[in-house]
């Protein structure tokens, strides 16, 4: 096989993300973009599980149950095929595929997943400058939003004092102001100015990656910036803490305990531990300079990121085919 025809069913494009510049570069082979019904490799993410095809397939199988006898592995993208393409799941969201949505291997966020054919990505390290490895991408999505790539060194320093010597004010990024956010917007609106950017605040953007602003220079403006994962899940880390850290903001996290697996829990501040007096206490020490000095000399990262597990993953699954 002297090339490898790849589809990709997603909601953004995947030829400028670190997995695709993975293939290109272990498998040392020409990769092709075609459509699903000719591809060798068929990436696909949970958005695509919603789809209006796999939605269809869904109801048709629930309602005539006779149909799984003759055809147990039915899917629409294999249909017409002789031969059945490596299937890929991958997400950076806090979706796992259900059981019967069928892949070979995935590639998620999620920690404690007991899959030998599970690789665990984070999104923060898609956002990673990985130059100094040969890998070379442009600035896409988030990482265009945020204005670069992050260096691995500042993720590994201590931030300083920066954010100490701004006003007091907090910066609120969000497409959405659901539960707990709306909750935590509210509250700490009450004790501080809080201003917000985003499709939800500014209603002619269409969505946050054709936001036209640069994240780096807003959050440069601020003390703290509110950045709360969309829910709790372990693994579930985005890119939100490491913006705010680079940006030289005070992170206002809140994700489960286990973020402490990718990030030093001193360095910022996880709003998950405050929620029981409604965030009364934590409102109090943002007043309080020797309580936020003490996350001046500490450093997001305590152990320097590698793409091993990644590279040895995508080799795996080269070796598939």
């Amino acid at each position: 096989m002297q090339t490898i025809k790849m589809s990709f069913l997603f909601n953004y494009d995947m030829r400028n993300t670190l997995i695709f510049e993975l293939f290109k570069i272990f498998s040392k082979k020409k990769i092709e973009i075609v459509p699903v019904d000719q591809c060798d490799i068929l990436i696909f993410g949970p958005y695509d599980t919603y789809s209006i095809k796999r939605k269809f397939l869904k109801f048709i199988k629930k309602k005539v149950k006779k149909i799984e006898n003759f055809f147990p592995n039915i899917d629409f993208y294999l249909i017409n095929r002789k031969i059945k393409p490596l299937k890929v799941f991958h997400t950076f969201e806090n979706y796992y595929p259900t059981v019967d949505i069928q892949y070979d291997f995935a590639i998620t966020s999620y920690l404690g997943v007991d899959n030998k054919n599970h690789l665990r990505f984070p999104m923060w390290k898609e956002h990673i400058d990985w130059s100094h490895l040969g890998i070379k991408k442009d600035l896409s999505d988030g990482t265009k939003r945020f204005g670069s790539f992050y260096n691995i060194q500042d993720l590994m320093k201590p931030q300083g004092n920066t954010f100490l010597n701004k006003e007091r004010k907090i910066c609120l990024i969000t497409s959405h102001l659901n539960e707990p956010r709306k909750s935590m917007y509210e509250i700490f609106s009450k004790k501080f100015i809080v201003d917000g950017y985003g499709p939800y605040f500014d209603k002619k953007i269409f969505n946050h990656n054709l936001s036209d602003f640069n994240k780096q220079n807003i959050l440069g403006k601020y003390t703290f910036n509110l950045c709360p994962e969309n829910n709790l899940y372990p693994g579930y880390y985005s890119e939100k803490i490491p913006d705010a850290f680079i940006g030289k903001c005070l992170p206002l996290s809140w994700a489960d305990n286990n973020v402490n697996h990718d990030f030093n829990e001193n360095s910022f501040i996880n709003l998950l531990n405050y929620s029981k007096d409604n965030y009364d206490e934590i409102c109090n020490l943002l007043g309080d300079d020797n309580f936020l000095k003490k996350y001046t000399n500490q450093p997001l990262i305590l152990k320097e990121p590698s793409l091993n597990d990644e590279i040895n993953f995508i080799t795996k699954m080269i070796s598939s085919l």
